[in-house]
């Protein structure tokens, strides 16, 4: 499917007086703003601007895109600059401040139109540990980089006439929306649009909802399927929901959303895991006071820093050292960000709980699970006398039951021979239970008879539930089905043909298989129930 840098090929021709600016336009710049252009591009405190088209050739000299993926935001400039309707717009007021001692991480750069109006363009998230940090701080603090955007973007609207649109990709959305927000009233009027593409909101504790309000109707909230960063702090407005070619967080990145013309190819929901995965970090944060947010984020990435990583790169390519220093500063830390650590598993146990364990429940296979799960657990709480222990209770049930049947068929009227035959059958089963149970040495054999019906019923029943969900279920899911059927199968052979080897072992050896397989079944159907419910909510349909 099509993707900004097709958007940039197939349209490039169309000037902006022939097609108005769009929503694809705005990722567009959005990505181009996370290039280097330091030197090329004049800074905020100059005069002057350069085409994209020459500030996109400058910076390809001394960038190579050999053997770059296609998610490389380098392929913004590269194709952008032989473009008619993006080669000549104008590049100004360079702002590019790396201050990781005052916590201080911005860049931005306004794009001039031929119309006069401008577009202010704030770069997002890149991969350094600190500016990751400063993503975080906006759980519990308003960011400088957050009063450094207001502060530029009141220098913009001082320095240029005309319209003012406002975005950015990832934080550098949120803030494009928090310095639309903060500027001053007297040119409030002249901010037309804010695009935030993935963009956190605010922090309940800290956003000026007045504010919010003033401006929101025009904020255009851009996600993917899969949406985490910009579903942070979510924001009570309409998302724009759009299709993705990657899988999972990969979609953070703009550079995989689907466009089809001059739009995006949209979608109805978004998937349920990255909903289920909002709902815990919500409930998680919610959870936690602004003092045990603070000391998380600082724990966190000073444990992230302590092993000489400087990139969430430098961390991937050292593979488990840097993690194991992460997970051991962790374990050190204060107990306020043990406690939110705490909280965020009870968060997510809670989702998992809500979404999957009590519906795999109430189903029929749920039931046969957990008799599985209880039968089990007798065996091995009581190994020597379980046989006998199940073996009655079973006769005496099985009695009680036959019992009642054959009052019930005497006092029933109907036809003789089958009135007869009821009584006849539960006059059997009732004296067969009860030599059963006036012989107690038999109990244990008898039992042994039971266990082997459950292990073929299992097989059977394994082999079935492949056949019902065939279109659901997970290769694994059927691997471990098949490998089931064929273990109860032998069980029962065994069991039945075997019943001498009536020991302890076996109890324990029988009990610690049923529980076993009575959780591999239940995991197995809430993987497929999953399944079924992702297709029922049909997240991937279009709007179109």
């Amino acid at each position: 499917m099509a993707n900004v840098i097709n958007y940039i090929k197939w349209r490039g021709d169309l000037t902006f007086g022939r097609a108005p600016f769009n929503e694809v336009d705005n990722l567009a710049l959005s990505l181009l703003v996370y290039n280097d252009f330091a030197g090329i591009i004049p800074g905020k405190d100059e005069e002057g601007s350069v085409t994209v088209k020459k500030a996109s050739e400058e910076f390809i000299k001394t960038y190579s895109l050999e053997g770059a993926p296609k998610t490389d935001f380098g392929w913004v400039p590269y194709y952008m600059r032989n473009s008619k309707r993006f080669g000549e717009l104008r590049l100004s007021d360079y702002l590019d401040i790396k201050d990781t001692e005052r916590d201080m991480m911005i860049t931005a750069f306004t794009v001039h139109f031929p119309s006069g109006a401008v577009f202010v363009v704030f770069r997002g998230t890149t991969m350094e540990i600190d500016d990751w940090r400063m993503d975080f701080q906006i759980s519990f603090e308003e960011i400088k980089a957050q009063k450094a955007a207001v502060k530029y973007l009141n220098h913009i609207l001082n320095k240029y006439a005309g319209d003012v649109y406002v975005g950015g990709h990832s934080k550098g959305g949120n803030l494009a929306l928090y310095a639309a927000m903060h500027i001053s009233d007297d040119v409030q009027d002249r901010i037309k649009h804010i695009y935030s593409n993935d963009g956190p909101g605010f922090c309940p504790e800290l956003i000026d909802m007045k504010k919010f309000e003033d401006i929101k109707w025009k904020l255009t909230h851009i996600v993917p399927t899969y949406s985490i960063v910009g579903m942070l702090f979510e924001l009570p407005v309409p998302h724009k929901i759009v299709a993705s070619d990657a899988t999972k967080l990969l979609q953070h990145s703009g550079m995989t959303w689907q466009v089809e013309g001059d739009h995006f190819v949209t979608r109805l929901h978004l998937t349920e895991e990255s909903s289920g995965l909002n709902r815990v970090i919500d409930d998680w944060i919610g959870n936690a006071t602004m003092e045990q947010r603070k000391s998380f984020t600082k724990d966190m990435f000073d444990s992230m820093k302590s092993g000489g990583a400087v990139s969430l790169e430098d961390i991937s390519k050292s593979g488990i050292h840097d993690f194991g220093t992460i997970i051991l500063s962790a374990a050190g830390s204060e107990s306020k960000t043990k406690i939110l650590l705490g909280k965020f598993f009870g968060s997510l146990w809670r989702e998992f709980e809500k979404i999957r364990i009590l519906e795999a429940l109430k189903t029929q296979q749920g039931i046969i699970d957990v008799f599985l799960i209880l039968l089990g657990i007798i065996f091995l709480a009581t190994p020597q006398a379980v046989y006998n222990f199940i073996g009655g209770g079973v006769a005496i049930s099985c009695a009680i039951w036959s019992a009642t049947r054959l009052i019930k068929a005497g006092l029933r009227e109907e036809k003789a021979f089958i009135k007869r035959g009821r009584m006849v059958f539960h006059i059997f089963v009732l004296s067969f239970m009860v030599f059963i149970l006036s012989n107690i040495e038999r109990i244990p054999k008898w039992t042994n008879a039971l266990v082997s019906i459950v292990f073929f019923y299992l097989a059977i029943a394994s082999v079935f539930y492949i056949v019902k969900h065939k279109d659901t279920i997970k290769k694994g899911g059927i691997f471990w089905m098949i490998t089931i059927a064929v273990i109860n199968l032998n069980l029962g052979i065994i069991t039945l043909f075997m019943p001498q080897r009536l020991n302890y072992g076996k109890s324990i050896t029988v009990g610690s298989y049923l529980i076993l397989i009575g959780i591999v079944r239940l995991v197995i159907q809430i993987l497929t129930k999953r399944g079924l419910h992702e297709r029922s909510v049909n997240p991937y349909e279009s709007n179109e």
